[in-house]
This record gives structure tokens, sequence and C-alpha cells, in this order.
């Protein structure tokens, strides 16, 4: 006679961070005025720390022209609120958006507050 242990099925969590943590934004040109060099632009999701989760802005790039291997290169860190703020920084805000940072794990609040003025109410002199 055979004994049949059933098992607990497997719960399935949604929205999971995925695994990879290096997500690409876009290029962006940098150096003086007619020698610019193309940078691509990456986004490097770091783990939790003090209940508080860091993010950053890096690059690969050679430090010398005589080495084959490339580096990362960080050129900014913040914290998951100030995200977008780090990116529009950088002058890249229109090529990511909100879901797919969502997509890429970030799960930070975004309060941006703007000055609202009526056009009925006020006159020429306050514009």
């Amino acid at each position: 006679m055979t004994n049949i242990v059933k098992f607990p099925t497997k719960q399935t969590r949604r929205n999971l961070t995925p695994r990879k943590r290096v997500f690409y934004l876009s290029y962006r040109y940098v150096g003086p005025a007619l020698c610019q060099e193309v940078q691509n632009v990456y986004l490097k999701r770091h783990g939790y720390y003090n209940g508080e989760r860091r993010w950053s802005l890096i690059t690969y790039a050679r430090y010398s022209e005589d080495q084959i291997k490339r580096y990362s290169i960080e050129l900014d860190q913040c914290l998951e609120n100030n995200v977008p703020d780090m990116i529009e920084n950088i002058y890249l805000e229109e090529e990511v958006t909100f879901d797919e940072l969502r997509m890429m794990g970030w799960n930070g609040e975004v309060t941006f507050s703007a000055k609202i003025i009526d056009f009925f109410k006020c006159g020429k002199e306050s514009l």
C-alpha cells in the first residue's frame, strides 16, 4: 500500500522585482562642443540597507586609452524617491517613464508641486 502525501500549492507573488539589477537608459553626448563622445548610461538598483534602497547611474569606460578592459564608473547615486530627479539632472527624463521604472523594480513615490495660475483672474502684469 502506498501513502499519498499532498503538498501545499506554491503561492506566487505578483510584482516581483526583476533579477536584473542594471538597466539601460539611453545614451548622451559628453565633452566639449565638436569633440563630443557618446556615453551609454545605465540605471543600477542596489539592495536594501536600513530599510532604504539606493540607485545609481553608471557607465562603462576605460581608465586609459591603452587598456582593453572596461570598468563601471558611477556617475551619481541617490535614494529610491529621488530617482526621477537624478534622471532629470542628466537630461534623460524623456527617455524613461514611470511605468518603465516600476518594471525595473522602482517603488518610490513621486511628489511634484507646481504653481497653478488662473489665467482668467490674473492680468498680464502678474505673468
